[in-house]
Order: structure tokens, then C-alpha cells, then sequence
């Protein structure tokens, strides 16, 4: 399983998705540059919108034209928006087209490598080829916005970016050096059909949660830290990813061998209330405490539902089968970006915390309904 094709992808993924993560730091530059909460969050919000609407056709094309030249435009992509980003020093509309393609990015590279990895996986290690194959991501999370918040204090936001640039450009060389193999012929040339979607609804429903929760958390955490005092953010992210990767390796091997929903409802669960309890933050503790939880939650329920889905996959689908879980997520990292944001603006973001736990918690026992 762990080929030379699946460590060049695991290396090209921990590059992008550390350009990817220094933009958690994004809204301290939109504050900076005079936003307040309702257009950090529909800026940050152009991400998920982008995602989605790439992830609505791409599933055809990724399963007929492969892998690779999808990886490629990605990882171009993420060059581009960098260098832009560099260049820019005030605030106004093409914030919202880069963040736009950044998203776009996402969308293509997420759903391409991760296909590609299902492709090399056997099927009885799949869940566990995905969560290894994650620890590459997850690491970024930790490393990426605590190194880039020294970069921030020490040079500014204009180095930060110029290394975000260079972190792309080394994506888009291991991309180039990466070898894939032939996409399966696929036997679903006319569609997924009905039966599939209704088969497919608790992954769908599940997925939406996770990226429901992602957002709030990893958007609004750094203005919402600085408003009630928190001087570093960057424990945060360091305890989420310890986490989130320590059980990636337990959580992968349970889902094979206990199955996929006894490991995603509780998963569920934890989300909820690692929001809810943001609602309550005052100290740098109890920031760690939120860290622990989601970040467990976190590593548990993404391969969990990552392997679900390709279990459901027909032969030669897999593309729009896993194009299909990401526009789920997408969905729900864009309406808590744009819904969380305006919410926060108008009644607080302790409020906002409360009411987004409560509907995480409700959707956990819809999904428990439907499984």
C-alpha cells in the first residue's frame, strides 16, 4: 500500500494544504484592513462556494480524464492566488475572487489525490489508507498557522504570503513527479441514479456537519480569540492536529473493523459540543480542552465517512462518488461561513456558539435516524 506514488501524494499533500492553512490567518488581515465579522465571513465564505461549485462537475471528468492533471491545476492554482495575495494591500473585490479560486483548488486537488489514494488502497485498508494518507494534511493544521503567526509578528503579512508562494510552488513540483495509474472504465456513464443518492443520504448528512463545524471553528476562532483576550491561537491548532492524527491511525483500523457508523455517530457528537463549549471560552485552558475534543472528532469521523463513501462507490465512479461527500462538506463549510458570520455580527459570538452546537447536536440525531 505504501508505494512510492502514494508518498510522493502524501508529500504533495502536506505542501498544499500548507499553503492552504497560513490563510487561517486571512481575517486577522481583513480586520486589519477594516472588515468586520459579516464580510470576514463571506470572503472566507468564497472558499466553500468555490469548492462547491467545482466539485459539482468535476466527478465525470476526474473518472474519464484521470488524476494527474487535475493535481496539477490545483497545485497552479494555489501559485497564482499566493503570488496575488502578495501583491495586495487593501481591501476590496478580488478578496473575494481569490479566495474564490483558492477554493477552487481545494475542491479539484482534495478530491483528485484522495481518489487517486483509493486507487492505490486495497479495499480491506481502505479506511486506514485514507486516514494515514490524512496525517499529511492534519500536520498543517498545527504546523502552518503557528509558524505563520511568527511570521506574522516578526515580518508582517507580506512575508507571510511570499512563503505561502513558495510552499505552493514546491506543490506543483512533486505534483509534476507524482505517477498515477489509469482511471477504471466506468460502468455509470449515464448517472449515480436513485438508488444510489438514497443509499448515499447518511454520508451526505454527515459530511455537511463536519464541514458545518470546520468552518465556524477554523474562521471565526482567531477575531473571536483576540475579542475575549487570548493572547496566542497557535496551541489551538497544535493540540487539534496532535490529536486529530494520534487517532487517525486507531480510528481508520476501527472503522474497517467495527464498521463505519459506530465510529461516525459519536464523532458527531463530539463536534457539537466542541462548539457548543466555545460559547464559554475565557482562558487559554479551556481553548486547549475545545482543541482536544474537535480534533479527536475530527480524526475519528473523516476517514470513518471518507471510506463509507467509497464503499458505496459503483466500479469506475469513485470520482463522483467522493465529488458528491465533498460538495456535502463544501455545503456546510459555506453556510457556516456566511450564516455564522451575519449571526455573530447581529447577537454576539457566544450566541452564535450556542445556537450552531445545538443544530450540530440535532443533526448528529438525524444522522443517527437515517443510518
Amino acid at each position: 500500500m505504501y508505494t512510492k506514488p502514494f508518498v510522493l501524494a502524501a508529500l504533495a499533500n502536506f505542501l498544499f494544504f500548507s499553503n492552504l492553512n497560513v490563510y487561517t490567518l486571512l481575517p486577522l488581515y481583513i480586520q486589519a484592513l477594516g472588515g468586520r465579522e459579516g464580510q470576514i465571513g463571506t470572503i472566507m465564505a468564497m472558499f466553500s462556494v468555490a469548492a462547491l461549485v467545482c466539485q459539482a462537475g468535476m466527478g465525470p471528468w476526474l473518472d474519464r480524464w484521470g488524476r494527474k492533471p487535475f493535481i496539477l491545476l490545483a497545485a497552479g492554482t494555489a501559485s497564482v492566488v499566493s503570488l496575488a495575495f502578495v501583491a495586495s494591500s487593501t481591501l476590496g473585490w478580488h478578496f473575494y475572487l481569490l479566495r474564490f479560486l483558492q477554493g477552487g483548488a481545494l475542491s479539484i486537488f482534495l478530491t483528485s489525490n484522495l481518489t487517486l489514494i483509493a486507487d492505490l488502497a486495497p479495499p480491506s485498508r481502505r479506511a486506514e489508507a485514507v486516514g494515514v494518507f490524512g496525517v499529511s494534511g492534519l500536520v498543517t493544521i498545527a504546523l502552518a498557522p503557528a509558524i505563520g503567526e511568527m511570521i506574522l509578528q516578526a515580518w508582517g503579512f507580506r512575508a507571510l504570503f511570499a512563503v505561502s508562494l513558495l510552499v505552493a510552488l514546491a506543490t506543483l513540483g512533486v505534483c509534476i513527479a507524482t505517477r498515477v495509474p489509469a482511471p477504471e472504465p466506468s460502468q455509470e456513464t449515464r448517472g449515480l441514479g436513485s438508488g444510489f443518492w438514497q443509499i448515499f443520504a447518511p454520508v451526505l448528512t454527515s459530511a455537511f456537519q463536519f464541514g458545518l463545524a470546520n468552518s465556524i471553528v477554523f474562521v471565526f476562532l482567531p477575531p473571536f480569540a483576540r475579542e475575549v483576550g487570548i493572547p496566542r491561537i497557535g496551541p489551538f491548532y497544535v493540540v487539534y492536529a496532535v490529536m486529530a492524527i494520534a487517532v487517525r491511525f486507531l480510528g481508520g483500523r476501527l472503522a474497517d473493523r467495527f464498521g463505519r457508523w459506530q465510529v461516525i455517530l459519536p464523532s458527531l457528537g463530539g463536534l457539537a459540543m466542541g462548539v457548543l463549549l466555545f460559547s464559554v471560552l475565557h482562558s487559554t485552558w479551556l481553548l486547549l480542552l475545545i482543541a482536544l475534543v474537535n480534533g479527536t472528532s475530527h480524526g475519528f469521523v473523516y476517514p470513518a465517512t471518507s471510506a463509507l463513501a467509497f464503499d458505496r462507490a459503483p466500479s469506475g465512479a469513485r470520482g463522483r462518488a467522493l465529488s458528491a461527500y465533498n460538495m456535502a462538506a463544501l455545503t456546510g463549510g459555506a453556510v457556516g461561513a456566511i450564516g455564522f458570520g451575519w449571526l455573530a455580527q447581529h447577537v454576539g459570538y457566544r450566541p452564535g456558539f450556542v445556537t450552531a452546537g445545538l443544530l450540530l447536536a440535532v443533526g448528529a440525531f438525524v444522522f443517527w435516524r437515517k443510518r
